[in-house]
Parts: structure tokens; sequence; C-alpha cells
């Protein structure tokens, strides 16, 4: 390998051998209260054999696990987030998917957040340009729709959204094959009957982390398919519960599930921004937030050049690249280098990416990673 290429690769593992011991952390904090949280349904199915009523979870102790979960995982690169994420096993699926949606939700957020306060601001301005003789733009407080404290609390939801799951039957959640009717009917009560039964018995009351939990799989335009429950209106619903269906998708769509593969994260993101594109202003917003956060080349993906040579995307900024096969598929061991296929000399190049090639999961190119590729997403 290149120096450089040597060097980032080096980094990174160093970086993931001390993030593995953060993330085994969280992963422990996510299953004790996963663990309470079951105890706790198993005490209420005795209630009426011993008229014993269990204690309630300790909430304080828990909004305290959960937010040092997200501590950990707000400090980590998102390169070493994402190598993190197992594509062949979906035994701690619960788990990886509820941090990967709270990551994706929250930094999604701060960015709509940042972007509607440009926008608006911007508006302002222009409206009132000739009544504002003394105005300073430095000293104009930024208005957020969402306020600090506020995306605190949303970011805790997004960590629980799917906790209505732990009263589903493992049968259907790990059915390889289509659910059945009525099996459709008891996964669709994560949302709703159980989902807020969580809170109920847990004196949880509040409307951000309700919302999140109720609505993830609601309508966020008219007349949308295969969603659930019904709002009252899909431009009603509020933004931040459309983020959350958004990196819902997008985490279970990129992760192994018990019916399908993880899929490639750029081809995520294009059918979910193909999907959802032009319906509203709002909705709009939220997916240029998300396109802009996570970019078209998610780090993590295998691409493809238009010169028939794949790609390891490191970062999705540029994006910047190492090229790991030859023109006719085959492995490069020694990658030459890290390449900004927006730079100059990338465009002189002609290395660009391929839109019309189909992006490859992370299994069917696992074989061909060259090694210190496989060895950083295996250890």
């Amino acid at each position: 390998m290149s120096v450089d290429v040597e060097q980032k690769m080096l980094e990174m593992m160093q970086a993931k051998k001390i993030f593995r011991k953060k993330y085994k952390r969280a992963n422990q904090l996510f299953n004790d209260l996963v663990k309470s949280q079951k105890l706790r349904l198993e005490g209420i199915s005795r209630e009426k054999e011993d008229d014993l009523v269990p204690d309630k979870i300790n909430v304080k102790k828990s909004i305290q696990s959960l937010n040092e979960i997200r501590k950990i995982l707000f400090e980590t690169d998102r390169l070493i987030l994402n190598s993190m994420k197992d594509y062949f096993s979906t035994d701690n699926y619960l788990f990886q998917h509820s941090f990967g949606v709270c990551y994706i939700g929250t930094i999604v957020l701060n960015r709509f957040n940042e972007l509607f306060s440009q926008y608006i601001d911007n508006m302002l301005t222009a409206k009132f340009k000739e009544n504002l003789e003394h105005y300073r733009q430095d000293e104009m407080a930024p208005f957020f729709y969402y306020p600090p404290e506020a995306v605190r609390t949303i970011s805790m939801g997004y960590l629980a959204h799917d906790i209505g799951k732990l009263m589903i039957p493992d049968s259907i959640l790990n059915k390889k094959s289509e659910l059945s009717r009525q099996e459709f009917i008891e996964m669709q009560k994560h949302v709703g009957e159980y989902g807020t039964s969580f809170l109920k018995m847990n004196g949880i009351y509040d409307v951000y982390v309700e919302n999140i939990i109720k609505y993830h799989h609601a309508a966020i335009y008219l007349n949308e398919k295969k969603t659930y429950p019904v709002y009252r209106s899909p431009s009603d619903l509020p933004p931040y519960v459309k983020i959350c269906k958004l990196a819902d998708i997008y985490s279970a769509m990129t992760l192994k599930r018990s019916y399908s593969e993880a899929v490639n994260p750029a081809k995520v993101v294009n059918t979910i921004f193909r999907k959802y594109s032009g319906r509203d202003p709002i909705l709009q917003l939220i997916l240029y937030s998300f396109v802009k956060e996570l970019g078209t080349c998610p780090e993590g993906s295998i691409l493809t050049l238009k010169n028939g040579q794949s790609v390891y995307v490191i970062n999705s900024q540029g994006p910047e690249i190492i090229i790991f096969t030859d023109q006719a598929g085959n492995t490069i061991e020694k990658a030459d280098k890290i390449i900004n296929l927006s730079s100059p000399s990338s465009k002189s190049q002609n290395l660009v990416i391929d839109g019309q090639h189909l992006p490859k999961t992370p299994v069917e190119m696992f074989d061909r990673l060259p090694g210190y590729l496989k060895k950083f997403h295996s250890e």
C-alpha cells in the first residue's frame, strides 16, 4: 500500500480498536434496558396470578444509559460506525438498527435545523431589508425548528423507536418468508398498542418520544402505500417523525435482516430520494438534509467506476475512494492511493462512478476485498 492508504488504514484500525470497547459498552447498556423491559412484561403477565405489581424500570437510569449510548455514537468516525455493521448475521439486529436510526436521524435532524434556520433568516432579511438600517447579521440569534433540548429528547426517541418489538414473538420478527395477514397485523402493534404500552407502564410522558414510537411507519406523503397507523394527515406529521422514518428505512435496508441481505448504502440513498422527492417543501428539505449528511456515496459503499474498477468509499465528501480491483475485476491487494473523485486530476483521468452500474452489496463483494479491508470490517 502507498503511504497515504497505509497510514489511513492504520489510523482507522487503531480508532476502531478503541471504539470497539465503547461499542461493547453501548451494546451492554442497551441490552440491560431490553432485559429490564422484558422482566417488566413478564411481571405484568403474572399479575393476575400472584397479585404482585412489578416495579417500573428506573426511568432516570434509563435516560442516563440512552444519553451515554448517544455520546458514544457521536464521538465516532462514520466509516468506523459503518464498519461495525454485521452483514452476515441478525443476532444483534435490534441494537444495531436502533443505534443506526439514532445516529442517522439525529445528524439529519441537526442539518434540517441548520438549513431551516438559514432559510428563515434569509427570508426575513429579504422581506424587511428596507427597514433594517441597524441590522447586523452576527447579532441575530438563529431560529431553530427544534431547540437543543428538544433535539436531545428526539434523539433518545430515535434510539427507542422500535422498543415495542420486544412484545412481538420471535417467530414473527425472525421469519424468513413473507408475513401472513395475521402476522402483519401483529407486527403493526409494535408502533401502537405495544409501543404506547411501553411508555405508559414506565411512566414516560413525552410527546416527541410518543410520536416517534407510534408514527415512524406512517405515511409521509398523501396516498403513500404500505404505511401504518393512519395519522390525521401526512402534511401534519412532525418533521422529526418523517426523519425517523427515512432513518429507519436506511438503517434496515443496509443491515442483514431475517428475510433479506444488506443493500449497498449508495443504492439505498438513491432509492429513498427517488421515492420521496418532489412531494412537499418540508419533505424536500428533509430529503436534502438526508443526502447532504449521508452523501450519495456513503462511507463503506462499494461502487464501480466507468472503467470497470471497483472502489471502496472512505469519505462521502468528494467522495474519497480506494480502488481495489483492476478493470477485469481482479483484486488489487496493495492500494495505490486515496483518490478524491471531485479533484481535477481524477476528472482528467476520467475516474467517474458508473451511475448505470448497480452497486454491489457488502456480502457480494466481501470475498473480493483486499486483505486490509476485510480485516477492517471483520475485526
